[in-house]
């Protein structure tokens, strides 16, 4: 089963479509509507443009019920996130928000998926020995 990170399921619901099944962390769900009532996405309007949008936080609920329907919930216990903090210590560049991206690491890994699916190929590649997949329609 494919894990999603946050930032290939902001790509999903900007470009339209959503993983038909699939496994993440329930903290996916706040980081996405964060982001979402917060600095808003970045989108090229019809003439070229580059436009920031974000959702009110009604919208941004109702849409999250949408993108995560189809998705199974995984979570690391407190002392698996204690032993991935003591992990990532011990890691050169792990640490402000990549500690987020290091705890879906071990959330995938934990959980038995078959690959990480995620813009952020760059960093998981420091952080997984998973397959990486860049987020493509369904």
């Amino acid at each position: 089963m494919k894990y999603y990170d946050t930032s290939a399921l902001l790509r999903a619901w900007k470009e339209g479509w959503m993983p038909l099944e699939g496994m993440t962390r329930s903290h996916t769900v706040a980081e996405w509507i964060a982001i979402q009532t917060g600095r808003g996405l970045v989108y090229r309007t019809p003439d070229g443009q580059l436009a920031k949008r974000n959702l009110s936080p009604s919208d941004a609920a109702s849409e999250a019920q949408r993108v995560f329907s189809r998705l199974t919930f995984r979570d690391l216990s407190g002392p698996q996130i204690l032993e991935a903090a003591g992990l990532a210590a011990k890691r050169d560049g792990i640490r402000g928000s990549n500690f987020h991206d290091f705890l879906h690491a071990r959330t995938a890994e934990a959980f038995g998926a078959s690959c990480i699916v995620t813009l952020n190929l760059a960093d998981f590649r420091k952080m997984t020995n998973l397959q990486l997949e860049h987020p493509l329609q369904p």
